[in-house]
């Protein structure tokens, strides 16, 4: 949470960029929650947090995930979230933050509290602040200058105890070091894999083994619920559908947008990043390698080396390629920088909020329609379908009526010249092949009862009307009926268990000085991996969990103290070789190094001051306020 804080926090520009969003959630969200109100869910060292405060912040979180999870919030991820605690940490660790900030007697100027409201986007007209605007917003919140002006004058102060506390944080050159060779330092494995399958053939059980087993696990072997069902299909392409020039030409100009290819443009860049938090000094230094780049490519330079050999961006690999992009789906000083070149231009310096970039145009897409003739069969298609669907709805009401009417679906099918299928029993997941176009309606067979009609099911198809003649509920079969499956299962079990104790014996023995090719069951054989750490460890053809046990090891400790378990396959590994990371990559990861150590740094003494404050101070928290 206070990592979270801080990476929030950086500076006062982020700070009021957000401000006005927050204070839409804050005095127009309907209370979602419901649950608190006026009144104080907490006091810390005598400064109450009040109720109202607490619902509107855990109301525009709320808010939040159900954008993101399109509406609703499942009860089980808000219960895992656990926000109302959330909430209520938050307020505590802000309370103390800004009590010790004003113990200290950190200044906020009223020139700082003018500059930050002036850089406010919100408040510009013609990209200058204007008071009127300004007055204007927040009497539309019916919130008083007074009030704002409070607000942004302590989130400022919030922002300098943690520039406060960040200025304390030095970064040392052996650190930078050791965290190279911690990502870059390489190992190389010789290795053993073991499964069951390879135990399964000398494996021999008795009657008694079987029945036991059957006994013992019989629920593993339970049946899937089964339906045997009558049913009409309707078929939204058979049915007969004319489409006529007229309706074609009508779809296309109504819907003409569609058509119409906006111009794209292809970039690659490179990333020198840097930081609004970072000092004067430190950003100078990222301006100035980001220059020299610049001076290569624009000297001739391969553009897509460059960006492998310094771009800090994850696209660097790809030569910084960043695709085809439309206007509004980059950001702003990218978008603008790219649409201004021509295709192998080299940009000015664009600087963002990450960083420092060199653009590259590499090629442009201009924009287009597509004709009415081009598009003519996609929407002959999409019209056919949509007019099937309707026919198709018509056709089925129809029928419905005819099998109320009837009081069976077979006479009511026959009554309106129809026939239905009958099946046979079926799981849900392996239907007959003509309901297999129609998972929704297989779904609602298995939520019929014996006996029951459907509705008339919209699937993805059609329509589909059933009748449900027999249920089968699941049941554990008898052991004569499954005897093969529970064999084949016993087997797999004891084979596993096997492997599992054969790759331990193998571990003991080359632990114990053994050559590990001695120990190697038939038809097996030990392996060598290339060499990898752990910025190259996905690239090697091993299992995650194998390769960082593998990244553990050392010559002194060459062995694991255990066996990898990976989906059954059981791995020995032994360390063959390791060596350091290339001090030629030293130079190009130094300062990302750099930075995130620092950022790690800063974070942990943040939190580190945090909790030494919580420890003194006196905090309550309303009995209420948490479940």
């Amino acid at each position: 949470m206070l990592a979270a804080m801080r990476r929030n926090v950086r500076s006062p520009l982020v700070l009021v960029a957000i401000v006005i969003i927050i204070l839409v959630f804050v005095f127009w969200l309907p209370q979602m929650g419901g649950e608190r109100g006026p009144g104080v869910v907490a006091t810390v060292n005598n400064e109450a947090l009040s109720g109202l405060e607490f619902q509107r912040r855990y109301d525009a979180i709320l808010f939040q995930y159900r954008e993101e999870l399109g509406g609703r919030v499942p009860a089980e991820l808000l219960e895992a979230l656990d926000l109302r605690r959330q909430v209520i940490n938050q307020m505590i660790w802000e309370a103390l933050l800004l009590q010790s900030a004003e113990d200290t007697g950190l200044p906020v100027t009223a020139g700082e509290l003018q500059q930050a409201i002036h850089n406010m986007g919100e408040f510009h007209e013609d990209g200058v602040f204007s008071l009127e605007r300004y007055k204007s917003i927040l009497a539309s919140l019916r919130l008083s200058t007074k009030t704002f002006e409070a607000d942004i004058r302590r989130d400022l102060l919030q922002s300098k105890i943690f520039d406060q506390l960040a200025s304390f944080v030095t970064v040392s050159d052996l650190e930078i070091r050791e965290r190279f060779h911690w990502d870059h330092d390489e190992v190389r494995l010789s290795y053993l894999n073991l499964s069951g399958v390879d135990f399964q053939p000398g494996i021999q059980l008795s009657e008694e083994e079987i029945a036991a087993h059957h006994r013992d696990h019989g629920d593993r072997f339970r049946s899937e619920p089964m339906v045997r069902l009558d049913y009409i299909l309707f078929n939204a392409i058979d049915e007969a559908v004319t489409i006529s020039a007229e309706e074609v030409i009508a779809h296309y100009e109504a819907n003409i947008a569609r058509y119409r290819m906006p111009e794209q443009r292809r970039a690659s860049h490179i990333l020198i990043r840097s930081n609004p938090a970072d000092s004067a000094e430190l950003r100078q230094e990222q301006r100035q390698q980001a220059e020299i780049v610049r001076a290569l490519a624009q000297g001739g330079r391969n553009f897509a080396e460059l960006a492998r050999l310094y771009s800090e961006d994850v696209g660097a690999g790809a030569g910084g390629d960043l695709g085809f992009f439309q206007r509004g789906e980059m950001l702003e000083p990218l978008e603008m920088a790219a649409f201004n070149l021509q295709v192998g231009e080299i940009s000015q310096l664009v600087e963002t909020t990450i960083g420092f970039h060199i653009i590259r145009l590499e090629a442009i897409q201009p924009s287009a329609t597509i004709t009415l003739e081009q598009a003519r069969r996609e929407i002959e298609l999409e019209l056919h379908k949509n007019k099937g669907r309707q026919l198709a709805f018509t056709r089925a009401g129809a029928v419905y009526e005819k099998i109320l009417t009837t009081g069976a679906l077979i006479r009511g099918a026959e009554a309106a010249g129809l026939v239905a299928t009958s099946t046979n029993f079926f799981t849900p997941n392996q239907p007959p092949a003509a309901l297999r176009r129609h998972p929704e309606a297989v779904a609602a067979a298995s939520r019929l009862n014996q006996g029951e009609l459907s509705s008339i099911i919209p699937t993805a198809a059609g329509y589909a009307i059933l009748f449900v003649q027999e249920r089968q509920e699941p049941y554990i079969p008898p052991l004569a009926e499954i005897r093969q499956q529970i064999k084949t299962d016993l087997i797999s079990l004891r084979a596993r268990e096997a492997a599992r104790h054969r790759a331990e014996e193998i571990l003991t023995a080359i632990r114990g000085g053994a050559d590990m090719r001695q120990q190697v069951p038939a038809g097996r054989k030990v392996q060598k991996s290339a060499w990898f750490s752990r910025t190259t460890a996905a690239a090697v053809d091993l299992p995650a969990e194998v390769r960082q046990a593998a990244l553990e090891l050392s010559k002194k400790n060459p062995f694991p103290t255990a066996i990898q378990t990976v989906n059954d396959v059981f791995y020995v590994i032994k360390l063959d070789d390791q060596r350091p990371g290339e001090d030629s990559l030293f130079a190009r990861w130094r300062r990302p190094l750099y930075q995130e150590l620092r950022q790690d740094k800063q974070e942990a003494i943040i939190d580190t001051w945090v909790n030494h404050l919580a420890g003194q101070a006196d905090i309550n928290i309303t009995p209420d306020t948490l479940p």
